[in-house]
C-alpha cells in the first residue's frame, strides 16, 4: 500500500453512507417542521449548513445545522429570540445550549436561530446571532461559508485534518479547522494529499498559537479567538510530533507508510511502539491536555 492509498483508505473508512445522511435529514426535517409550526410567519427563511451540507463531514464528526432566520421585527432582542427557541425545543427534545446554536443531543442536528439584518433583500443572507456565552451578538452568513468551502478545493484535506484531530483528541472547532486548512493552502502549489497534509501540519506548528482565522462572512470575527490557548498549544505540539515521524522516516515506501500511520495515530501493523511515549510527552507538554469539553459550534 502506498501513502496515497492509505490516506484515501482513511477517507473511505470515514465516509458517511447515504442512508445515514438521509436519516439525519429526516430528523432535521422533523425539527424544521416543528419550528415552522410553532413560529409561523416570524420565520423568514431556513438555511442548511454544517459539515454535511458543506461536504466536509466525516463519520466520527457529522452534523447538519438548521439555520432559522427570523424576520427583523420578530423579537425585541436577540437574547429573547435564542431563549424562546431554546425553550420550545427543550419542551420537545433533549437539548443543550451552545455558543450560538442549540444542540439536539439525540440528533446530529444543531439549530441556529438568527435574525435578518436586511428585511427586504432576499438575496442578502446576513443575520445576527446571539452568543449565549457572553450575551453579545455576531454577524454571519451561511451562504458565504458554504461558497468559501466549495471554492477552496480543499475538502479532502479538510476531512483528513478532521480525522487527524479526532485521532489525537485535538480540540479545535470544525469550522476553525476548515478555515485553517484553506488558509494554510492558499498559496500552495502542492497537489498530492500527503504533501498538502504536511503543509497544513507545518502551518499549524508555525502559526496556530496566535492564528487569525477571519470569518468569510464577517471580517471583524476571528474564529480562532474562542479557542483556548492550551488547546492551540496541544495542537501545535501534536503536529510537531507528527512532523518528526515524517522527518525521521527513510525514503523507502514501507518506512514512509509506517510514518504516515503514526501521523494518524494508527498502530496497525506497527511493531515498534516507541512513539507511544512520544504521544504521551506531547500531551503532557500542554497546560491542560486532559480536560476536553464538548465540541461545537461550527
Amino acid at each position: 500500500m502506498t501513502v496515497t492509498e492509505y490516506l484515501e483508505l482513511l477517507l473511505d473508512d470515514e465516509k458517511i453512507s447515504e442512508d445515514e445522511k438521509e436519516e439525519i435529514r429526516k430528523k432535521r426535517d422533523e425539527v424544521e417542521g416543528a419550528i415552522k409550526e410553532e413560529f409561523g410567519d416570524k420565520v423568514k427563511t431556513v438555511k442548511y449548513s454544517g459539515s454535511i451540507a458543506k461536504h466536509t463531514a466525516i463519520n466520527s464528526s457529522k452534523d447538519l445545522d438548521l439555520a432559522i432566520h427570523f424576520k427583523k421585527e420578530s423579537f425585541d432582542t436577540l437574547k429573547e429570540m435564542y431563549d424562546t427557541v431554546f425553550d420550545f425545543l427543550d419542551d420537545n427534545y433533549n437539548v443543550r445550549k451552545q455558543k450560538v446554536s442549540i444542540g439536539l443531543t439525540d440528533f446530529d442536528v444543531d439549530v441556529v436561530p438568527g435574525r435578518r439584518i436586511d428585511e427586504e433583500g432576499d438575496s442578502n443572507n446576513d443575520v445576527f446571532l446571539h452568543r449565549s456565552d457572553d450575551d453579545s451578538r455576531i454577524k454571519t452568513n451561511i451562504e458565504n461559508h458554504k461558497s468559501h468551502i466549495t471554492e477552496s478545493g480543499c475538502r479532502n484535506v479538510i476531512k483528513l485534518m478532521k480525522i487527524w484531530k479526532n485521532k489525537w483528541n485535538v480540540k479545535f472547532k470544525s469550522f476553525a479547522m476548515e478555515l485553517l486548512v484553506i488558509q494554510a493552502l492558499e498559496d500552495s502549489t502542492a497537489t498530492g494529499l500527503k504533501d498538502r497534509i504536511k503543509e497544513v501540519l507545518e502551518y499549524v506548528v508555525d502559526k496556530v498559537e496566535d492564528i487569525n482565522l477571519v470569518d468569510p462572512a464577517n471580517s471583524n470575527n476571528n474564529v480562532a479567538d474562542v479557542i483556548e490557548y492550551h488547546k492551540k498549544l496541544f495542537m501545535k505540539t501534536t503536529a510537531s510530533t507528527c512532523l518528526s515521524y515524517l522527518d525521521d522516516a527513510d525514503d523507502d515506501e514501507d518506512s514512509q507508510l509506517s510514518a504516515w500511520k503514526k501521523v494518524f495515530n494508527d498502530f496497525t501493523g506497527t511493531t515498534n511502539n516507541s512513539y507511544y511515549t512520544d504521544s504521551s510527552i506531547a500531551k503532557r507538554n500542554t497546560s491542560d491536555w486532559g480536560r476536553q469539553p464538548d465540541r461545537r459550534h461550527g
